[in-house]
């Protein structure tokens, strides 16, 4: 953000030099006024503008991390629950040492627009990517009904759950990742430590190699002389994927085939269910117009066939038609969560049954996730064990054979 040098008067007469960073010349002017000083000169500063190495992105811009954006929402919400200023609330965090240095700089960023005179919505906006429109559009309704803190406070909740489930995720998929690279390293010490020592013997005793051994002599061969070869072909495939994945028809095809699959469809369900649910009852309870949190939930959908239906219903609904009988004509969602939703239509009690939807399922989701990953662990162990065993006695026998040469 551009940094300007100022000289102002305060109330008192005593001239006062200092630096700000704001998105313009005007905005430095504003948060002048407002600090009751009286502006002498306001210019563009050339020093100090550049970020310290170590606070760079190191990929440019873009959306925030989900747990950036995760302890910005949090701590958002603590200080406005705590009956601050927006404007204050802001400046608090942008100032906070032990929050990192992203979203100290989001916060001061914001903190100047909405000292300029914007919306906390509309300056959440003017970021760009950092937050997407479910973030500021939450935002924008609860200033609208002045229900600002409550919604925030419901936002950093859903970032929180959401933060939980990849936390879990990511503590179960440990074990297996390590006894992965374990196994990697075994058969790479195998293939450059011992295949080399053990190959000249058999050269020198005038004898044929034993086939396995053959097998993964040329194997090693294969991979040295082509090499270049390998590596384009994994790049074109990581590239063919990443297009076939930008492309809607094949991602819409891709994401209908998820669902079909016998493990891992049951998984995409209860997964996008919480989602929808969770997203829905937040934007319905902090006043966001039911259309328009179809809108969105259909946005923050990861997969296509779920996003198609949920824009299909908002249509039905426009026409006339009650939010469950919508959802429910697609056929993807479980029958609990539309009975469920039709209980909460035929008692004016939407949002709380959504809620209480979105946990039944996050909790479905998480106990067959952790189920599925208790039976790989082992299963993953004793293929690794099979292979790197089957590997390291195929070398042993290969030794042995070496010493029956020689003893003969």
């Amino acid at each position: 953000m551009p940094r300007y040098n100022y000289r102002a008067y305060d109330q008192s007469g005593k001239l006062i030099r200092g630096t700000r960073e704001a998105v313009s010349q005007e905005a430095v002017l504003v948060a002048l006024h407002s600090d009751g000083l009286f502006p002498l000169d306001v210019n563009h500063s050339t020093v100090g503008t550049q970020t310290p190495w170590w606070e760079r992105e190191v990929f440019g811009g873009g959306a925030m991390p989900a747990d950036s954006l995760m302890l910005f929402t949090r701590e958002l919400a603590t200080l406005l629950k705590a009956d601050l200023p927006v404007d204050e609330s802001l400046k608090i965090i942008s100032v906070q040492p032990l929050l990192p240095a992203r979203v100290r700089r989001v916060a001061d960023a914001v903190y100047e627009a909405v000292r300029g005179g914007d919306s906390l919505a509309g300056a959440l906006k003017a970021r760009g990517s950092e937050f997407n429109e479910h973030f500021w559009r939450l935002a924008q309704a609860g200033e609208a009904s002045g229900s600002l803190a409550d919604t925030i406070d419901d936002l950093a909740t859903f970032l929180e759950r959401s933060g939980e489930a990849r936390s879990k995720l990511a503590s179960a998929l440990v074990y297996p990742m390590v006894l992965f690279a374990a196994a990697i390293g075994a058969v790479t010490v195998v293939m450059t430590v011992l295949l080399p020592t053990v190959v000249p013997l058999f050269k020198e005793a005038g004898a044929r190699l034993p086939p396995a051994l053959q097998f993964l002599i040329n194997v090693q061969e294969f991979a040295i002389a082509y090499w270049p070869l390998l590596a384009g072909l994994v790049i074109v495939t990581f590239l063919l994927s990443v297009a076939a994945l930008r492309n809607p028809h094949l991602r819409l095809q891709l994401d209908r085939l998820m669902l079909r699959l016998p493990v891992v469809g049951p998984l995409v369900v209860a997964h996008e269910t919480a989602r929808f649910a969770r997203t829905f009852a937040t934007m319905s309870r902090n006043g966001v117009p039911i259309l328009e949190a179809l809108r969105l939930s259909s946005g923050v959908m990861r997969n296509r066939v779920f996003a198609s239906a949920i824009a299909s219903a908002s249509d039905s609904v426009k026409s006339g038609s009650r939010l469950a009988e919508s959802l429910l004509s697609a056929g993807i969602f479980p029958e609990l969560a539309m009975r469920l939703l039709t209980i909460g239509e035929q008692t004016g009690q939407v949002e709380v049954m959504l809620m209480r939807v979105a946990t039944i399922f996050e909790a479905a989701m998480q106990r067959q996730l952790l189920r599925i990953l208790t039976l790989l662990t082992p299963i993953l162990t004793l293929l690794i064990g099979l292979s790197v065993g089957g590997l390291m006695l195929t070398v042993m026998n290969a030794i042995l054979s070496v010493n029956e040469l020689a003893s003969q």
